[in-house]
């Protein structure tokens, strides 16, 4: 099997897994929503914050084995990449017990007013500790390139989770969300150690995991501020408007991870084998210009194929399936169109991690954590609500902070002001277009189904989405033309071929 198809079997097998996950937690997701309060589900959007600021508790070991491992790999250095992958699993399980330690010890003392908050961080305390496990084994999988078990595993944990989260909502009501969390979680571990049992490694050196952290800190120092940058929303969210608030606003959640969900499997698939390429180049940057310039271009073509069909669909789903929630429909739309700014990054970042330009990274990262918190506190004071925090936080503060970071990239291949603008320009102009086209769409469409009755609703989002499509095809060339597929006979002759 070549390499080429291995890549495309891979990166289509992981993200139609994903795809699946997706779907099942989207409509988990909607249906528990239903199930529980505007209120209820601020606190579980506030409370699930551990998961993702806890990821960060080990000190960028994962962090550095993810980029280390595959390129010790590529070199053939097999003896330290299992030094690396032991010293980084014992500080991984050690940093999350500790980490988990500590909120159990402080949850009795914050937020007295909201005891399912206390409960609901006491029981994250332990999701922790399992889910960086699992993501432990998941960065072994993917720097050993063993995707096809990642699919698997992913598909199962998105039934398992779905299972667990509408059982335990049913039951328990916004606790046994989070007691869900917690089964769903130790269930997937006990799976993928025993399909792929953790191996009998070498000797925990205090040297090799110091070495580790030296490289992972400003990663997971770059990582960290990212991750304060996609969800700070939700702080300011929760501090100055409140748990329902923050309820509205968490179908924007959702959503946007729908959206994202393409880039992020790509990403995931090809950042072992930048660093792989990067090792085996002899640390060759130019070699890495297809891995750097390609994506952001494709995806900027094909993202408002997804974009526009939810941007459309969102209001009637709302309105049918959570009536409660049509206060936050403006600010949900606001930030599924925003999206596309941070999702058009690619390996943008990844790039930047693998060439050790992490000082620039963090300093682009705070930058945009800066104007975001900014902007969303001017946004509330002026008594704009989810809806301004919507607009600063999304569209605004990703396009200036992918704009930054793609440029920074960019400057590492060519200085001409001629191929910066028309790369930009290549760029932005879907962004341009579909927005035009959603405009047109919502201003000009006759309505033929116009009405409140279900059935006129969907008739009328269903013609909607059809027009908009038609008008995407443009794009969707223009991604095909970017990656240099060809859809003839010949071609398609060639690759099973190579298969």
């Amino acid at each position: 099997m070549t390499s080429r198809f291995r890549l495309l079997r891979d990166t289509v097998g992981y993200s139609a897994s994903a795809l699946v996950a997706q779907g099942i937690g989207l409509v988990t997701g909607l249906w528990v929503a239903r199930l529980m309060s505007p209120a209820d589900m601020g606190i579980w959007n506030f409370v699930s914050l551990v998961l993702i600021y806890g990821a960060y508790v080990d000190f960028g070991v994962l962090s550095a084995m993810g980029r280390d491992l595959p390129f010790q790999l590529g070199q053939g250095h097999t003896a330290e990449a299992e030094r690396l992958e032991g010293a980084a699993r014992t500080a991984t399980l050690a940093g999350a017990g500790l980490a988990a330690f500590a909120l159990i010890v402080i949850s009795p003392f914050v937020f007295v007013d909201s005891p399912a908050t206390q409960t609901g961080l006491r029981l994250m305390a332990l999701v922790l500790v399992l889910q960086q496990a699992y993501t432990f084994h998941r960065t072994v999988l993917r720097a050993h390139n063993k995707f096809p078990e990642l699919s698997r595993q992913q598909a199962l944990m998105a039934v398992i989770t779905a299972g667990c989260a509408l059982a335990g909502v049913a039951w328990w009501g916004v606790t046994g969300r989070m007691a869900g969390a917690l089964a769903a979680n130790a269930a997937i571990v006990a799976y993928a150690l025993a399909r792929d049992p953790w191996r009998r490694l070498p000797r925990f050196k205090r040297g090799v995991m110091w070495a580790l952290v030296r490289v992972g800190v400003p990663i997971t120092l770059s990582g960290f501020i990212l991750a304060l940058v996609t969800s700070v929303d939700r702080v300011m969210v929760k501090a100055f408007l409140g748990n329902e608030q923050l309820g509205y606003f968490g179908l924007a959640l959702l959503l946007t991870s729908l959206v994202s969900l393409v880039p992020m499997m790509a990403s995931q698939v090809l950042y072992p084998r930048i660093t792989y390429h990067f090792g085996q180049s002899g640390r060759d940057i130019g070699a890495l210009r297809p891995f750097v310039l390609t994506p952001p271009l494709a995806l900027a073509c094909l993202l408002p194929v997804v974009i526009g069909p939810v941007s459309i669909a969102l209001p009637v789903i709302i309105r049918l399936l959570l009536p409660n929630y049509v206060p936050g429909i403006v600010a949900t739309r606001v930030v599924v169109v925003g999206i596309f700014f941070y999702s058009i990054l690619g390996l943008t970042d990844y790039f930047l991690v693998t060439i050790g330009k992490l000082r620039q990274y963090i300093l682009l990262g705070s930058a945009a954590l800066a104007v975001n918190v900014a902007l969303d506190y001017a946004a509330i004071r002026m008594g704009y609500g989810i809806g301004g925090v919507a607009v600063t936080g999304t569209p605004l503060t990703y396009f200036l902070y992918s704009t930054a970071l793609i440029g920074y990239a960019l400057s590492h291949f060519t200085r001409r002001p001629g191929e910066w603008l028309s790369y930009f320009a290549r760029l932005w102009s879907p962004f341009l277009y579909m927005c035009a086209v959603l405009a047109a769409l919502e201003l000009w469409l006759p309505r033929w189904f116009a009405g409140t009755a279900p059935a006129a609703m969907i008739a009328g989002a269903a013609v909607e989405i059809a027009l908009y499509l038609a008008a995407m095809t443009p794009l969707v060339a223009a991604a095909l033309r970017v990656l240099k597929v060809d859809w003839s006979w010949d071609s398609i002759a060639r690759l099973r071929a190579d298969r």
